[in-house]
């Protein structure tokens, strides 16, 4: 098993591992009502998230060192999170889901996350390919995969139901080579 760093510095914020604490669960329950509708649109868990103790279990997975799942942090408090998920071992491949407070769209923050969980996901864990998948209308999250020089490879047709409705979800990809040629004068 691989140990991932408590936390990673960004410059203006940082990814963390935070302590599962009542506080911080009242905390992201607050955060994620008060965004219920923004954040429901693409993110069926939110529906889920009717109290403080619903958060909990997220901040438990989320603080093991052995989990590469990481609260994004600015001026000391959370405003979103991003997590290496659907590792497969066998392909070397994994894909990058995530989450920001809308009060932080704009600043470039989640395009720099994703290049640091991208160094997690190609150095730490050997990973061939990286991949972030979005639904389709949610332009946003598209757009972080992009800047973030993603390959645009397709739509996967109906592949997510959201409340019970279908939805199609753009794949995009960046290879390790592709990655490394990136970095290369970095």
């Amino acid at each position: 098993m691989t140990d991932f760093p408590k936390s990673i510095d960004c410059g203006d914020f940082r990814l963390e591992k935070v302590a599962p604490a009542f506080d911080t669960a009242r905390y992201l329950f607050e955060l994620v009502d008060s965004q219920r509708e923004y954040m429901a649109q693409w993110l069926e868990w939110v529906d889920k998230s009717n109290c403080p103790e619903d958060m909990y279990p997220h901040l438990l997975k989320a603080s093991g060192v052995t989990h590469p799942g990481y609260y994004i942090i600015v001026d000391d408090k959370i405003v979103g999170a991003i997590d290496l998920v659907r590792v497969d071992e066998k392909h070397k491949t994994v894909e990058i889901g995530y989450w920001l407070s809308r009060d932080y769209n704009g600043r470039g923050i989640m395009t720099r996350a994703v290049h640091a969980m991208e160094k997690l996901a190609f150095d730490m864990l050997g990973m061939h390919r990286v991949e972030i998948r979005a639904d389709v209308r949610n332009k946003k999250s598209c757009a972080v995969a992009e800047r973030a020089g993603y390959v645009y490879e397709g739509v996967l047709r109906g592949a997510y139901v959201l409340r019970g409705v279908p939805t199609d979800i753009a794949v995009r990809s960046k290879l390790k080579s592709e990655w490394e040629k990136e970095n290369k004068n970095a």
